[in-house]
């Protein structure tokens, strides 16, 4: 028989009996589905966070935050101050640095309780550089700054919550630890990641940071630095190297004690890479089960069918046929049933990744399609390979029969 005959047997035999087929490749079908679905998901949850986390700091972001007790002494420590923020903002490598105080506090209006939210003292150059932008009224200005003005920009979510009724929040006062601050702009929304440990921006007040460090929070100590590298430098010097120098002008104003820490898009990257192995595992075990299962099912019909056609193999063997060719026969029915679910996984995994895709990009705004022709690729290889060794046996007792016995088998 050659290959296109066969092909035409197991079709005939897959078309005769449809649900038993269906029932014997749903396994297979399972297996490669999954693992053709899960990397896209995985791949396009990859694309997803990267876009929102350009969209909220950028990639070149490296942020320097405090540590709370100090490693050789465990005593408390006051690590960053402005005077470490003008020294990294004139840098050559750094194109800017910001300092950045936060703390959670108890923000009222009017004679409504209060809601515990972030409070932000910043600087006008963070709208640039954190990429906000102003939806109602105006942004903090360096008046604001000199002045230690009791003045306030709401994230949009900050504001619904604090102000939920009043048509126009410019103007409206708001209370921060008894004193008034006045709101002068409502930011538009922003990705609910990013530099900063709060994560938000849209739940966030922000004001001058030295109205915060004087009037709020009444210390000069900075809970972070966030500075940034040109492109242009990061692809001549490598981030790696950008954070080493970071790291060193903070080490030699510190006296060698590193009092804070450093994060960057490094240890997203890496933290990114250990959730896909972690996923990529799951997916290979869970594919890895499932053509097992599909393996199986294939054995079992294939050994049904070696027993309904025992009269046609002794037919064959005593016209001449060789033991390899009824093995091979069989092998190639078995290899073909498996492909067939192999390239049915393929189709459905990627019609509900797509599906998938555009229900949340509905939800989120944006999420990417991924198809991924390396996985589906290794999916039907693997179909293959589960059908070549779970029909071996079949195939091997279909060509170890006598063909005396199978012309008498009714």
């Amino acid at each position: 028989m050659t290959f296109l005959d066969e092909l035409k047997s197991v079709l005939a035999t897959l078309a005769a009996h449809r649900m038993r087929a269906f029932l014997t490749l749903l396994g297979i079908i399972l297996g490669v589905g999954t693992l053709v679905l899960l990397s896209s998901v995985v791949e396009g949850s990859g694309k997803f966070m990267e876009r929102r986390l350009m969209e909220a700091s950028g990639d070149d972001v490296i942020t320097l935050s405090k540590r709370w007790s100090d490693e050789a002494s465990g005593k408390t420590t006051h690590a960053l101050d402005r005077f470490d923020a003008r020294a990294l903002s004139h840098a050559p490598h750094l194109s800017g640095a910001q300092v950045l105080s936060l703390s959670s506090m108890t923000v009222a209006w009017g004679t409504r309780w209060g809601q515990q939210t972030y409070v932000v003292g910043t600087v006008p150059a963070a709208l640039s550089f954190y990429g906000l932008e102003v939806d109602k009224g105006r942004f903090l200005v360096q008046g604001d700054v000199w002045n230690r003005s009791k003045v306030a920009v709401l994230g949009p979510k900050a504001g619904s919550k604090l102000l939920a009724g009043v048509a126009d929040p410019l103007g409206a006062e708001v209370k921060l630890k008894g004193q008034r601050f006045r709101v002068v702009g409502v930011l538009r929304p922003k990705p609910t990641m990013g530099a900063g440990p709060f994560r938000t921006w849209d739940e966030s007040v922000l004001v001058p940071e030295t109205a915060f460090a004087d009037r709020l929070a009444q210390s000069k100590e900075l809970n972070q630095i966030v500075v940034k590298a040109p492109p242009t430098v990061l692809e001549r010097l490598g981030l790696a190297h950008v954070v080493y120098a970071v790291r060193a002008i903070v080490l030699s104003r510190h006296h060698g004690i590193q009092n804070f820490r450093v994060s960057d898009p490094l240890e997203k990257g890496q933290s990114q890479a250990i959730a896909k192995l972690i996923v990529g595992g799951l997916e290979g075990a869970i594919a890895l089960v499932c053509l097992v299962v599909g393996g199986i099912n294939v054995m079992n019909i294939m050994l049904v069918t070696v027993a309904q056609r025992t009269r046609e193999i002794g037919l064959r063997l005593a016209v001449g046929a060789t033991k390899a060719s009824i093995r091979r026969q069989f092998l190639t029915e078995a290899a073909i049933l498996s492909g067939l679910g192999g390239l049915l996984g393929v189709a459905g995994g990627t019609l509900i990744a797509w599906l998938l895709s555009l229900g949340l990009t509905m939800a989120f705004g944006y999420w990417p399609f991924v198809f991924m022709p390396v996985q589906a690729a290794v999916g039907f290889a693997a179909a293959l390979v589960t059908g070549v060794v779970f029909g071996w046996y079949p195939a091997r007792k279909a060509s170890d029969l006598s063909p005396i016995d199978c012309l008498r088998y009714e």
